[in-house]
């Protein structure tokens, strides 16, 4: 199955940031202007040619570039809980950036991976791989040839092994049951 991984448009984390939301309040953050022109141009992509159907992640940024994607591609969206992004905080109770900062700084000094014998906050590569793989799996499954995957780059990344994706780049891979998964990027 082929699949095009394409990255949410640029947030904006301004309202959720004023209202003081915390843990996944602040995934309703909805695209900037510019995140709304980006899906609009990864909306005219070749790559997008014969898909089938668009998954999404339910956070806010990811499902209004679907819904962008979806209203010029005329293509059906199904919501998929399990490729939403890297939980930096298990319990839920982020802050604000800030502290999101933080937690993502251990992440990335630690790449991605509990040091033996510790356990943190955050989700690991091997977490996030194993919840996005079933999912991906269920459309091999229900066989789909060619599908869009909105999500973010944390899970993206584990599938192409590009380490940098830009908001609403578009990403193409050949996947399959037996698919390996990069590690640290």
């Amino acid at each position: 199955m082929k699949i095009v991984f394409i990255r949410h448009g640029e947030p904006d984390k301004s309202e959720v940031d004023k209202r003081g939301f915390i843990g996944q309040g602040r995934d309703m953050a909805p695209l900037t202007e510019l995140g709304i022109k980006q899906a609009e141009e990864v909306s005219l992509s070749p790559l997008l040619k014969g898909c089938q159907i668009i998954v999404s992640s339910p956070y806010t940024r990811a499902l209004q570039t679907a819904a962008i994607i979806s209203r010029n591609v005329e293509l059906e969206i199904k919501v998929e809980i399990d490729i939403h992004e890297f939980i930096p905080d298990k319990t839920f109770q982020v802050k604000g950036e800030d502290e999101n900062k933080v937690l993502h700084k251990d992440f990335m000094n630690c790449k991605g991976e509990y040091p033996e014998g510790e356990i943190r906050k955050w989700e690991t590569i091997t977490e996030i791989v194993n919840r996005s793989k079933l999912v991906l799996d269920k459309y091999v499954d229900l066989g789909y040839e060619k599908i869009i995957v909105v999500a973010h780059g944390g899970v993206i990344r584990r599938y192409t092994g590009v380490g940098l994706i830009g908001h609403c780049e578009a990403c193409e891979i050949e996947y399959s049951k037996d698919f390996v998964c990069f590690g640290w990027v």
